[in-house]
Order: C-alpha cells, then sequence, then structure tokens
C-alpha cells in the first residue's frame, strides 16, 4: 500500500501549529527504518519524541518475552513523554511499523523554551492529561464493551485517508492487542464485517468501504 497520508482519525491527539513549529525547530529530525526500535522498557529516559511522518507502536512485555500493544501513534504525534517528565523509567517500549521521521527532544532545550514561554509547560500537561483520558476510555472499552464494537471502533479511530480510501493499517494480531481480543477473534469479526460489505480485507490493512453502518456498530448501546 502506498500514497500520502492526508487525513487522520479525529480521536488521535492533534498538537497546536505552535508546538509543531516549535519541535521543527529543535533541528534533532532524524529518519528511522521500519521495526526500529526507538526506546526500551527500563531504560531511563533522555528524549521524548514528536512524530512527524510514520506509524509507531508502543507496547509492554512481559518477563517471559510476551508483548501487548498498548497504541499505534501516527503523524502529528508525541511519545515517550511520560517517563520523560517524571523521570522514571520507562514502562513500555516503542518501535516503528513504517519508515518514520521523528525529532528527538531534549531536557535541555525544553527548559529552555519553558523560561521563554512558561505556558508551554501549561499545554504539555493538558497533551498528556487528554493522553491519560484517552488510554482510561480505551480501557474501559475492554472491560464493558462488546467485542464486534471494540474492533468497529478501534478501526474507526485508526483509519486514515490513502488516495481517496479509508485504510486501517493494522495485522489482524495488532487489533486484537489494541482491543484485548485473539486474532482468531479479528479474524472472525472481521470476516462478518467484510460479508456485510462494511470493509475489505487484506494483507497488513483493512479498506472500510462503509463508514456509517460501521459507526452503528461501534456506538451502539
Amino acid at each position: 500500500m502506498t500514497g500520502n497520508e492526508i487525513q487522520h482519525n479525529s480521536d488521535t491527539l492533534q498538537l497546536s501549529d505552535e508546538a509543531v513549529k516549535l519541535f521543527d525547530s529543535f533541528n534533532n529530525e532524524k529518519n528511522y527504518k521500519k521495526n526500529t526500535l526507538l526506546y526500551l522498557q527500563g531504560e531511563q529516559a533522555e528524549y521524548f519524541y514528536y512524530l512527524k511522518r510514520g506509524s509507531v507502536k508502543i507496547f509492554v512485555s512481559s518477563v517471559d518475552g510476551l508483548q501487548k500493544t498498548i497504541s499505534i501513534v501516527s503523524d502529528g504525534s508525541i511519545l515517550g513523554e511520560a517517563s520523560f517528565f517524571d523521570d522514571m523509567p520507562r514502562i513500555s517500549s516503542a518501535q516503528t511499523i513504517t519508515p518514520c521521521t521523528i525529532v528527538r527532544i531534549t531536557h535541555e532545550q525544553l527548559e529552555k523554551e519553558f523560561v521563554k514561554k512558561p505556558e508551554l509547560a501549561m499545554y504539555l500537561l493538558k497533551v498528556q492529561a487528554q493522553s491519560i483520558r484517552m488510554l482510561s476510555m480505551q480501557v474501559s472499552g475492554m472491560v464493558f464493551t462488546k467485542a464486534d464494537c471494540r474492533i468497529a471502533k478501534q478501526l474507526l479511530n485508526s483509519q486514515k485517508t490513502i488516495n481517496g480510501l479509508s485504510v486501517v493499517q493494522l495485522t489482524h494480531e495488532e487489533l486484537g492487542n489494541l482491543v484485548g481480543v485473539s486474532r482468531v477473534t479479528v479474524s472472525k469479526i472481521l470476516n462478518s464485517f467484510a460479508e456485510r460489505n462494511l470493509l475489505k480485507t487484506a494483507y497488513r490493512y483493512v479498506i472500510i468501504t462503509d463508514r456509517e453502518k460501521l459507526e452503528e456498530i461501534a456506538y451502539q448501546e
């Protein structure tokens, strides 16, 4: 699947134009290949990251090597900021899913900006609070919402417009990790949606063909 990513789903945290301009000005931009580890669970946070282009998986690992995806973030997101601010070891890891362009931001750079613009600190606190709220809603959904509703909502939240199509670039396993169900359950539900002409499935991505009906499933009482 190729094409320019133009539109992001409305549930994704969107940084202000001023914040984007500031992060771009730090001149720490770097290109990363697909499947590159950005940081590891347990290490100290020297940076947080502004993701200009691409997609990144945030996940946690158990002592026996099992992984659980927490979220997948894309263009315009920040990541790794929690451990950066509280000066505690990272509680998750991050790995690129696609080739990415990322700006690394240091304590020194940010502290200089806080002196010039104290309101920036309050803005970043607000962004962090929004992130925590979204994660809380995700956990609540896993506990109280049926699997087909959770999958429908995650598809809607993860879709991007590429070449005029509503595309979700997630594997069945990644989708299952995000909503708390098995890969087999995801496959069954996606096949059911495809039979009802709500979407089309392909290798490593899904194309949403009937957003309105998918929304009815996602937000049913």
